[in-house]
C-alpha cells in the first residue's frame, strides 16, 4: 500500500542525486490514496477483471519427431528467458525436441538464431516478444526452407508478394487481432491509474521502441487516458533494447524521474525492465511512496516487487507460460495442417490486493493451462 505521500528531497541513486524543486500545485508528486467512487471505481473495476478467454479444447496430436527451437530475445531478461523456458517445457510436453538461442537483445543475435536453427534443419521455431519485420529476411529464409514459424508475442509480416512470411502469430483473444490486444493493454494500465487517483493521473509514459508492439500499449494507454479530464501525460521516455545493452536505460529513467517533479505515476511496458534495475531507480529517488508505477506481464520477481512494495505497484498480468504453451499449441496445429486457434491467454491487472496468485506461484489467471493442453494434445485425460 503506498503510504501518505510527502514532498522533499527527490534523491536519486548515483550520479544523478538532486535536490527537488517546490511547486505550486498541491498535488503535484502525489499518489491518491482515498478510495476511488462512481466512475473512478468502475475503472479499476474494468482494469482488475481485464479480458481472458480459455484454452481451445479441440484435440490436435502433435506430431512425432519434431525438432522445435525457441530464440529468447534475450536471456539477460526475464521477460525473454521467462516465456524461453516456458516455450521449452512445452516443446517437451509435447513430445518434440528442443533448443534454446539466445538473441542478446540485437537484431544481429537474433538473425544468427534463426539462421542456426535453418542449418540443423528445424521443422519449427518460435521467437520470444520480437516481430516478423525486426528480421524480416532471415524470416523469410527460414520459411523458404520449410520451417513453421510461429510468432511467440510478436507481429507477422509479409513478403512482396503479400504472403505472410510466419505460419501465424499467436491468436491470444477471441475478436482481437494483434494489435487489438496490445492497445487493450495499454488501456487497463490507463484504467488502474486513472482509478487509483481518482482521475488526477500526472504520468511519466515509458514507450519501448524496438518493436511494433511497443508504440501500440503506448497508444492504447494514451487513448484511454485521454478520456480522463484531470489526467495527463507529463512526459514520454522512450528506450529501446540498445539501451539496455548499452547500460544506459536506468540512467535515462533516472533523468526522466528527475525531469517529472509532477508526476504521480509511472507506465512500463516491460516488467523485466522494472528487475534490471528501474525498481531501485524508484527506490532511491525517495518518490517510491508517491508514485504509483505499473508495468506489463506479472513476472514471478515482479509480483514479489508488488507485494514488498518496492519500486512497482501493479502490472497487466499476462498468463506468460500460458501463451508459451499456446504458441506450441499453434504449431501443434499448423503441422497437422489445421488452422490456427484462439489461444484464450489474457490479461488483467495485478496489485497487492487484487488477482494476486500466492507466494512463489506464477500468474496464470486461475487457469490449470498446461493440463487443458495436455488434453487437447491427446496426452492426458
Amino acid at each position: 500500500m503506498k503510504k501518505t505521500p510527502l514532498l522533499g528531497v527527490l534523491a536519486l541513486a548515483g550520479v544523478l542525486a538532486l535536490a527537488a524543486c517546490g511547486t505550486d500545485d498541491p498535488a503535484a508528486g502525489q499518489a491518491k490514496e482515498s478510495a476511488p467512487s462512481g466512475e473512478f471505481a468502475s475503472y479499476l473495476e474494468t482494469a482488475y477483471k481485464g479480458q481472458v478467454g480459455a484454452p481451445p479444447t479441440a484435440v490436435s496430436k502433435p506430431k512425432s519427431g519434431v525438432s522445435l527451437w525457441v530464440m529468447s530475445c534475450g536471456e539477460q531478461t526475464t521477460g525473454c528467458s521467462g516465456p524461453a523456458s516456458a516455450l521449452m517445457e512445452a516443446g517437451k510436453a509435447a513430445g518434440w525436441q528442443t533448443h534454446l538461442c539466445d538473441g542478446q537483445l540485437n537484431p544481429t543475435g537474433f538473425a544468427s538464431c534463426v539462421r542456426q536453427a535453418v542449418s540443423a534443419k528445424a521443422n519449427v521455431f518460435i521467437p520470444v516478444g520480437i516481430d516478423c519485420s525486426t528480421i524480416k529476411q532471415p524470416f523469410q529464409d527460414a520459411r523458404d526452407a520449410g520451417v513453421v514459424v510461429v510468432g511467440g508475442g510478436g507481429a507477422n509480416c509479409q513478403d512482396e508478394n503479400g504472403k505472410d512470411i510466419w505460419a501465424t502469430e499467436r491468436l491470444q483473444l477471441d475478436g482481437l487481432d494483434l494489435k487489438s490486444y496490445y492497445l487493450l493493454n495499454g488501456k487497463l494500465q490507463a484504467d488502474y491509474l486513472i482509478g487509483k487517483t481518482g482521475g488526477q493521473a500526472k504520468v511519466l509514459v515509458l514507450n519501448f521502441t524496438d518493436q511494433v508492439w511497443g508504440p501500440w500499449v503506448t497508444e492504447g494507454f494514451k487513448a484511454e487516458l485521454a478520456k480522463c479530464s484531470g489526467c495527463s501525460v507529463v512526459s514520454t521516455l522512450d528506450i529501446s533494447n540498445a539501451d539496455w545493452g548499452g547500460n544506459t536505460a536506468v540512467q535515462k529513467f533516472q533523468a526522466a524521474l528527475l525531469a517529472a517533479p509532477t508526476a504521480n505515476s509511472v507506465i512500463v511496458p516491460v516488467d523485466g525492465w522494472m528487475t534490471q534495475g528501474l525498481s531501485q531507480a524508484v527506490m532511491s529517488s525517495g518518490r517510491n511512496d508517491q508514485l504509483i508505477v505499473i508495468g506489463r506481464f506479472a513476472d514471478k520477481p515482479n509480483l514479489e516487487l508488488i507485494r514488498n512494495n518496492q519500486g512497482q505497484d501493479a502490472s497487466v498480468g499476462y498468463a506468460t507460460n500460458w501463451g508459451a504453451w499456446g504458441s506450441v499449441d499453434e504449431a501443434v496445429r499448423v503441422l497437422n495442417g489445421e488452422q490456427p486457434v484462439v489461444e484464450g491467454d489474457g490479461v488483467q491487472v495485478v496489485d497487492a490486493d487484487h488477482n494476486m496468485p500466492p507466494a512463489g506461484q506464477e500468474f496464470s489467471a486461475g487457469v490449470d493451462y498446461k493440463n487443458l493442453y495436455l488434453k487437447a494434445w491427446g496426452l492426458a485425460s
